[in-house]
């Protein structure tokens, strides 16, 4: 059976409604209780003979796993779809829309979750019902399907705790999740990114310590104002310049389709001596610059200050603690050095708390991969695949730990005419997906899924 022969507004209808229950859904993390999602995925599996494994790491924080046997002979391992159903907090009296309706307006989808990331939940249960569906489409892998908890408080109690107490269940080859398959919109071309490599975490402390004192008498080398001082060399000198391979083939093939002067600003930014001024002067969009600054640098940024308990006492110790960000090929024992050497005060202590690695699918290039760029390129032609890195983390960083090569690819379309920017969608008020760009990235999910399972 031929895929044009789906009856794609019946699935693309299907979907929306899956889509939209699970939007319904408060999995507000923390606490998450993702308990009633995997609940509604489960009831929809079963609907098409799919009969889902379902675990919980603690009460409430439910993980659905779901498997489709390959219908060909063949020794290739899985490819396995992966999503979060746990959400960050909305607070519904800044929204224009409640952030759990589901309400459907002006073209879109409004809800928390709308991209981050229930919309790929919804798809990957489509596209293993679909092909459950239809034996006829040739399946030379087995499909996966995981549907995690806990993803925005760190993964621990949902895909790390699946890799760490069931690696079987998810062991694959290549997985899909994200953050990719966007329309990304700049100036008049479109491009489609692809999620290669995610920046490593690393929770730091910087601590000082000095005389305690009575309020009355201000002292310039107390506890806190050491520190303070430590936070503004930081946020001043900013730390080392590093290109990675993947960061310079994103910006270059950028450049190769930007007009000037744009084109040559974007080459600037590929020599350690020009970037600084590129991305101070040069970008007008600074949200722009500031995503390129982290795509080309180490990252610490202050999160949380702790110091003192009573108004008149000078404290004896102050704390920071830092959000720390490594490109690939970098450590956190990196990060730590880069940061003492910013801060120049060796009286100020800086701790790795935790890290866990950046994350690179190595090779870049593999026959998903190439699924990806053709389906792509034949479906959204003039819409260019792009290999992207992302610097913050997903559940790939968990995945990865069993050997996966992990992809970033949860299409959506996303036309200029909606004036919409992803990074402002993701984690922002008034959270949406426009119908039609939805409809348009699971047709495309299915086809790569199945071009990809059908290549023997």
């Amino acid at each position: 059976m031929q895929l044009d022969k789906l009856d794609w507004d019946a699935i693309q209808q299907e979907a929306l409604a899956l889509f939209k229950d699970l939007l319904r859904i408060d999995t507000t993390n923390p606490p998450g209780n993702e308990r009633p999602a995997a609940d509604l995925l489960a009831e929809s599996l079963r609907e098409d003979g799919i009969e889902p494994w379902i675990a919980e790491s603690a009460p409430g924080r439910a993980n659905l796993v779901a498997r489709l046997k390959a219908n060909r002979e063949s020794d290739l391992e899985p490819l396995l779809l992966a999503g979060h159903t746990d959400v960050v907090p909305a607070k519904a009296e800044e929204w224009t829309h409640p952030p759990f309706d589901a309400v459907e307006a002006g073209e879109m989808v409004w809800g928390r979750g709308a991209v981050d990331m229930k919309n790929m939940v919804a798809m990957s249960a489509m596209v293993i019902k679909v092909l459950a569906r239809h034996p006829e489409i040739p399946r030379h892998r087995d499909l996966i399907f995981a549907a995690v908890a806990d993803e925005e408080e760190g993964c621990a109690m949902g895909s790390t705790w699946l890799v760490e107490n069931h690696p079987e269940r998810v062991q694959a080859e290549f997985m899909l999740g994200e953050v990719g398959g966007f329309w990304l919109n700049i100036g008049q071309k479109t491009y489609v990114p692809i999620m290669v490599a995610e920046k490593g975490r690393v929770h730091l402390r910087m601590r000082a310590r000095g005389a305690a004192g009575h309020g009355s008498i201000p002292n310039e080398e107390s506890a806190l104002v050491r520190l303070t001082r430590a936070i503004a060399r930081l946020d001043k000198k900013r730390l080392p310049y590093h290109l990675t391979p993947v960061v310079e083939t994103f910006i270059r093939r950028l450049a190769a389709t930007q007009p000037m002067p744009d084109s040559a600003g974007l080459l600037g930014l590929l020599d350690r001596r020009t970037a600084p001024l590129v991305l101070k002067r040069l970008l007008p969009d600074k949200s722009q610059a500031r995503a390129f600054h982290a795509m080309l640098h180490n990252t610490a940024t202050p999160t949380i200050l702790d110091a003192g308990d009573k108004l008149n006492v000078i404290p004896d110790e102050a704390t920071c603690e830092l959000d720390g960000r490594t490109l690939p090929g970098q450590t956190a024992q990196d990060l730590a050095r880069e940061v003492r050497e910013a801060i120049a005060d060796p009286e100020v202590e800086v701790e790795i708390l935790e890290s866990s690695p950046p994350v690179v699918a190595q090779p870049l290039r593999s026959d998903l991969y190439a699924t990806i760029e053709h389906i792509v390129a034949r479906d959204a032609p003039g819409v260019l695949p792009i290999p992207y890195m992302i610097t913050g983390f997903t559940d790939a960083r968990a995945f990865h730990r069993l050997g996966m090569r992990c992809y970033g690819f949860s299409p959506l379309k996303l036309e200029p005419r909606h004036n919409l920017k992803f990074t402002e969608l993701f984690h922002g008020v008034d959270e949406r997906a426009p119908v039609e760009g939805f409809a348009w990235g699971q047709k495309m999910l299915i086809e790569v899924v199945s071009a990809f399972l059908g290549r023997e």
